[in-house]
């Protein structure tokens, strides 16, 4: 099946919201279309088939569905799945790159066998739907203001969201290593660390190094690693706090072994980092 976007896209609006509270209401026919789709799942969980391959999204998952993505639903079990779809024309995720200047990034929307997802924190997921859903009130009683939203709100989303965090992974990852990763920057899992990774990864620590350095080239403890390493440079520019709470409160246990992998990391140490990098509006 086929969907155009003449027969379901407002052209004065360029978009269009649909709201699905029941697994039942989701496509269980597989379709592709000639425009753009971003959903968003905030409860629950679904089976999304893409492209000839099965992944399970759970709330949180945003996704990024291309012209020609063939794909389709399938209910999880006995799981109900709430699920936000925003589509939107060509010509408007055209005219957005264009703005953004996404010449050279493209590609990570667009090439990759399957299509750009990220896993959102509860919060964010919570944020989000009421945006989307405000959008979608918006667009039925004044299109002219809902057009202009709708272009501010995809370019929070491309930006912020998919080429913020889109890493370049080889096109034939797994997807359960590209969630495990995006999990594994939030601020929780990258404290708890290897316990986080095993947890949420749910394969055994030999599966999960073999698959690390096949497809990422290093190691899970590299990867948290370097993961707490930038949430440590984010809180030296951002916050006032001393370099050694700093250490504790990413997840390292050894100050000294701290300093070793940032100056690795860096080529200074933090407190370098804080002073070349920070910068005050007021003197």
């Amino acid at each position: 099946m086929e969907l155009r976007a003449a027969n379901i896209i407002d052209v004065e609006v360029e978009g269009h919201y649909a709201f699905y509270s029941f697994v039942e209401q989701i496509s269980t026919r597989a379709h592709k279309h000639d425009f753009f789709e971003i959903f968003l799942v905030t409860r629950g969980s679904i089976i999304h088939h893409i492209n000839g391959e099965g992944v399970l999204l759970k709330a949180g998952a945003l996704v990024f569905i291309r012209p020609e993505d063939i794909h389709y639903y399938e209910p999880n079990a006995d799981q109900n799945c709430e699920l936000i779809n925003l589509a939107f024309l060509r010509q408007t995720f055209s005219a957005l790159s264009d703005y953004l200047g996404l010449a050279t990034k493209k590609a990570l929307l667009l090439r990759p066998h399957l299509p750009p997802t990220v896993m959102l924190t509860a919060t964010e997921t919570t944020q989000l739907g009421a945006r989307l859903k405000e959008w979608g009130r918006v667009m039925y009683y004044d299109p002219a203001r809902s057009r202009l939203t709708l272009r501010a709100l995809l370019a929070q989303l491309v930006s912020a969201y998919f080429i913020a965090r889109v890493e370049d992974y080889p096109a034939d990852a797994p997807w359960w290593l590209v969630e495990l990763c995006q999990q594994l920057r939030q601020k929780p899992n990258v404290i708890e660390g290897r316990d986080a990774m095993l947890r949420l990864a749910n394969r055994s620590p030999e599966h999960i190094g073999r698959v690390f350095k096949s497809y990422l080239g290093i190691t899970p403890s590299q990867f948290i690693n370097n993961a707490r390493l930038d949430y440590a440079s984010d809180l030296l520019l951002n916050t006032d706090a001393p370099v050694t709470r700093i250490c504790y409160d990413v997840g390292f246990d050894n100050l000294s072994y701290f300093y070793r992998l940032f100056g690795s990391r860096w080529g200074c140490s933090p407190q370098q980092f804080r002073k070349i990098n920070r910068r005050t509006l007021i003197p």
